[in-house]
């Protein structure tokens, strides 16, 4: 199979991580005696392909975003997604620890410095894990502040509360004619029998799309969120130093670090 990855010039990168899921796959059947041991191990002896091996590709650095197309951007985003994306850039979180960030793991005691404790996170699942937490300085405060509101649990960032600033949004532009019996109870049906689900809390997925629609209207390039953790951990290393983007970015090895985006030019 990796033969045939090798054949269709995928990236050396990509050739590795899936040998690697096969390799798990078939881990996994061992331990249910699925598969005969020996087929494991001999799977386990395949090196992984090294740089300028068969002249694969090599994967492409992720660019950083402009912080001037991040501002057009934000004029185009809902206030939630808008909040999302500046907290974003300042902790330099993943996205989804961005996402699933909940207001009951919030500590305030220093009400100039927030930090919040992430229940999940990319090595929660080792054992000798230390926990994740994030800061808040006093202007990412001043975001969150108003999503937060009076609750005191629950997912900061809920799709709910933009949906609701769109309509209000909408509401403010409209000009309102007397509605009929026959639309008004069309609408009373279709919010009692809403065909669109809201979850509790954004996915990747859905941060990524209404980042691309937010890029679109503002004429500039698309970018992602993950773009936005490697922006954010090259601007800390140039304005506090690499060992405090290491740091920021939860990384055990400053190697990992050096390897984002423009870090070269520290």
């Amino acid at each position: 199979m990796r033969n045939e990855f090798i054949q269709k010039r995928y990236v050396r990168r990509e050739i590795n991580a899936r040998v690697q899921v096969i390799q798990r796959v078939f881990r996994w059947g061992v331990a249910y005696k699925l598969v005969p041991a020996s087929v494991y191990h001999e799977l386990k002896a395949l090196i992984s392909l090294k740089k300028g091996e068969h002249n694969l590709p090599e994967s492409k650095e992720l660019p950083i975003v402009s912080l001037a197309d991040i501002e057009k951007t934000l004029a185009e985003l809902s206030p939630v997604i808008g909040a999302m994306v500046l907290v974003h850039l300042a902790t330099a979180a993943r996205p989804t620890e961005i996402c699933e960030m909940r207001i009951e793991n919030i500590d305030r005691q220093n009400g100039d410095l927030w930090s919040v404790r992430l229940d999940r996170h990319k090595s929660a699942h080792l054992e000798n894990a230390e926990p994740k937490v994030l800061y808040l300085a006093k202007p990412e405060i001043a975001v969150l502040l108003p999503l937060i509101g009076e609750r005191t649990a629950g997912y900061i960032f809920r799709p709910i509360d933009a949906i609701r600033h769109e309509k209000e949004r909408r509401a403010s532009r409209a000009i309102f004619t007397k509605k009929q019996p026959s639309r008004a109870a069309r609408d009373a049906e279709r919010a009692a029998n809403p065909k669109q689900h809201v979850g509790e809390c954004y996915d990747f997925s859905a941060y990524r799309k209404a980042i691309y629609r937010a890029c679109d209207r503002a004429c500039v390039p698309r970018w992602f969120p993950y773009q936005l953790r490697h922006t954010g951990i090259t601007l800390i290393g140039l304005e506090h130093g690499v060992e405090a983007a290491q740091h920021t970015a939860g990384h055990r090895d400053i190697k990992m670090t050096l390897r984002y985006g423009c870090v070269k030019i520290w």
